[in-house]
Parts: C-alpha cells; sequence; structure tokens
C-alpha cells in the first residue's frame, strides 16, 4: 500500500476553524506579484505593438509556432469540418449527442430568464427593464496535453442560444487539436485564432488589424490567463477568476466506499493544486476511505497528479451531526458539492453555497461535466457565496428605463429635489426644479 499522508480534522478540536481555514487551498496565490508584474509587461506590450507583439510572444511561448503573418494564425472553418470527419464515428456520435443536450438545457434556461418587464402606475409613470445581448465576446479554449471539447460547448453554446452578434475563439492549436476543432465545428463557428496565452486576452480587449476587441471574455486557463483576466477585468467584461478545481463530499456509514473515493479521484486528477475535501460523522468510514485511495492511486491513469494533489490538498473531516455538516459545507462554500447520504433531499435545503450540487447515490459529479446538459464553469474558492455558474444569463445586460408625465414630475418634484439637497447634490436638485419653469 502506497505510503501517504492524508489529512484528517475534527470538529472536537477547539481549533477546528483556524486549521480548517490554514488548510482549504489558496496555493495557487501564493508568489503572485511577481507573475502579474510580468503579465503587466505583456499586455502593455501588445497593447502598444498590437498584432507585432502578438506574434512575437507566441513565437516565445508556443514551441511549434511558426508563423510570421498574423493572417496565418486563422484557422477556417474548412480545417474544422476536416477534423470532425477525421475523429471516429464514436467520438462523433458523443460529441453530437453532448452538444445537443448542452443546448437543449440552456435553451430552457433562457426560457425562463428573459423578461423584460414594466409597470404603468396610475399616476402616469412608466418604468421597467429591458435586456439586451452583450455584442461580441472572446472565448479562450486552452491548448496543450489536456484538451476539453466539453469546455467549448459549455462557453459557446450559451453565448449562441443568447444570440450573441460576434464571438471570437482563441485557442494554441497543436498536433493534437483535431477533437476541438470538430467542436468548434459542431458549434457553428467559422473562425479561430490559433494563439494562446496573455497575449490572446490582451489582443481580445485591445485589438488589432484583424481583430475587433470585444466586451467581455469568458474561457479557462492556466495563472497567466486568469491574472491578465484579473488585470484587464473593467476594460472589458470577463466569467470568473477560476482557481483549481475542488470537491467536497458529503456521506455517511452507508455510503458506497468505492463511489466515494472515485469522486475525490474525479477531482484530484484535473490538476495538482485540485483540493478533495470529504464531510462524514462516521470516523471508521474515513479511515476506510483512506485506504482505498492509498490502495488505488498506483493504478491510476493519472497517478502523478492524483498524488501530487491528493499528498498535498486532500482534507477528511470528521463531524458530530448533520447540523454541523451543514454549516462546514457552506462555509467552504466549494466549486462541486457531492451530496451522498440517506434521505439526501430533505436536507438539500440546508445547502446555501456551492457551484452545483450532485444527489444521491447515481449522481457522478461527471455527468455535469459532461453529458446532463449543466454548465461545468463554475465559480471557485468560495465564490460561489455570490456568483453564479456560467449561463445565458452571463452574455444578457439589463437596462432600466423611466418615463414621466406632467402630473408624475408634479407629484415626485418636492420629494426629489429635497433628497438631492440632504445629500449637497445641488444639481441634482436644480435639475429638477428647472423642470418647473
Amino acid at each position: 500500500m502506497l505510503k501517504i499522508n492524508i489529512t484528517k480534522i475534527d470538529t472536537n478540536n477547539n481549533n477546528f476553524y483556524n486549521n480548517l481555514k490554514f488548510l482549504l487551498n489558496f496555493n495557487f496565490r501564493k508568489n503572485l506579484n511577481k507573475i502579474e508584474n510580468y503579465v503587466k509587461n505583456i499586455i502593455h506590450n501588445v497593447k502598444k505593438y498590437k498584432e507585432k507583439s502578438l506574434l512575437f510572444y507566441s513565437k516565445k511561448f508556443e514551441k511549434k509556432f511558426k508563423k510570421n503573418n498574423i493572417e496565418n494564425i486563422i484557422i477556417k472553418r474548412n480545417e474544422m469540418k476536416k477534423a470532425f470527419y477525421k475523429i471516429d464515428k464514436d467520438l462523433r456520435y458523443i460529441l453530437e449527442v453532448c452538444k445537443n443536450r448542452i443546448e437543449m438545457i440552456h435553451s430552457e434556461q433562457k426560457k425562463n430568464f428573459i423578461n423584460n418587464w414594466k409597470i404603468i402606475e396610475e399616476s402616469g409613470n412608466f418604468l421597467g427593464q429591458k435586456i439586451n445581448n452583450i455584442e461580441s465576446l472572446g472565448i479562450y479554449i486552452p491548448g496543450g496535453e489536456a484538451l476539453y471539447p466539453s469546455t467549448v460547448f459549455m462557453n459557446i453554446l450559451p453565448a449562441k442560444i443568447s444570440k450573441v452578434k460576434r464571438i471570437e475563439i482563441f485557442f494554441p492549436k497543436n498536433k493534437n487539436s483535431e477533437i476541438i476543432l470538430a467542436a468548434l465545428y459542431l458549434c457553428n463557428i467559422e473562425r479561430v485564432f490559433s494563439v494562446g496565452g496573455v497575449q490572446a486576452i490582451a489582443s481580445m480587449v485591445y485589438g488589432n488589424n484583424i481583430l475587433k476587441k470585444v466586451d467581455k471574455i469568458c474561457g479557462p486557463g492556466n495563472i497567466y490567463v486568469t491574472l491578465s483576466k484579473k488585470i484587464l477585468h473593467g476594460f472589458v467584461g470577463i466569467d470568473t477568476l477560476a482557481g483549481p478545481s475542488e470537491v467536497v463530499v458529503f456521506c455517511d456509514k452507508d455510503s458506497n466506499i468505492e463511489d466515494i473515493t472515485f469522486d475525490i479521484f474525479s477531482q484530484s486528477e484535473h490538476d495538482k493544486l485540485s483540493q478533495s475535501i470529504l464531510i462524514c460523522e462516521d470516523f471508521k468510514f474515513i479511515k476506510n476511505v483512506e485506504k482505498i485511495i492509498k490502495k488505488y492511486i498506483p493504478f491510476l491513469y493519472r497517478k502523478k497528479i492524483n498524488y501530487s494533489s491528493i499528498m498535498n490538498n486532500i482534507l477528511l473531516i470528521k463531524t458530530k451531526n448533520k447540523n454541523e455538516s451543514f454549516n462546514i459545507i457552506n462555509y467552504i462554500s466549494s466549486e462541486h458539492f457531492i451530496f451522498n447520504i440517506k434521505n439526501d433531499f430533505e436536507f438539500f435545503k440546508n445547502i446555501k453555497n456551492s457551484g452545483s450540487i450532485f444527489i444521491g447515490k447515481y449522481t457522478s459529479e461527471s455527468f455535469g461535466d459532461y453529458s446532463m446538459g449543466l454548465n461545468h464553469v463554475i465559480p471557485t474558492k468560495k465564490n460561489s457565496k455570490f456568483s453564479s455558474s456560467l449561463g445565458v444569463y452571463d452574455f444578457y445586460k439589463k437596462i432600466s428605463y423611466l418615463k414621466m408625465n406632467k402630473f408624475s414630475f408634479e407629484k415626485f418634484f418636492y420629494l426629489t429635489s429635497n433628497f438631492s439637497l440632504k445629500e449637497k447634490l445641488y444639481a441634482h436638485s436644480e435639475s429638477v426644479k428647472s423642470r418647473l419653469k
């Protein structure tokens, strides 16, 4: 059995919450100042030198990038079509079915979100809210060894359903890119810029001779991409600042131990910084999970990543009761939450903070990642306390409007002009009074 130290903490410990706070994985935030300054320098140069810097940094960071003409970075639809028919039939079928399911779920989401409302009062006020599309969007698709066509669907399809007029895709293509290009083909994308990194994000914000700047940027990336989104937020809208993947699994003594163990492995195989947290009231079950983890790791396909993630970031928590467990779950506010206990739906109302919730023994988190249609672009690092998974609503903006008549003006004149005087905003008051003349 593999020798590995797995961190266990117990709520009976007086310093439990201090320990928990310390152990929650914020490692990816370390030494960011140096990286952030480096990213700012690239952004500055891309802003100043446009496509010259885009080509320069692409050659510097992408080993196989050999293009000298900015026009040559464009992948056209015909190449995507060739990639789609190059992959095997089974994979084409999987992509098409999952794409259709994701499309269907987000179309339903749109029906329940779009709501232009208005109120016409007796006084004659006419006010309300209208919803408009975001007009242009840049989507970043990571390249490298790990290629995720599911992420192509999760970002592009909600935007397409929301009728975003212009969608620009940046994807650093390599020799194994057929599956991503096939997914892009299914999404009816016309062109892709074969560039990645900070230079791609900065180009979306500032534009160049072949690319107009966009209004919002979506899509995951490494720490450099994430920091560039953070720095440029405000000049452009962004989806979220995603950290490493994370899961909380809540189980009891009757849960299937292998199911629970592979729920942990499914997150820890993402990245060495991924964090998996198990919460259970039964210490014997926790010890058995620990044994199974150590037994199975040597046989996992991504065992080095699993090992590193579990060695550094796994956390097994023993609690006294369900009330205490739910307090901890909501405190952690994880990206994914797996709910594998008896009478699960009875306790569903207790969960306030999580990016997505997977309920019951049949519901692996993997169904959310791929085939059921829920969006897997989800807030991490406690961000589920104030934000949601990506959806059609991210590609709309709400505009308030108001029209008043003379009767309504006279009714609200005193209230408005005097309220603004109380705040010492005298021109506000005068802009009301001037309308009496």
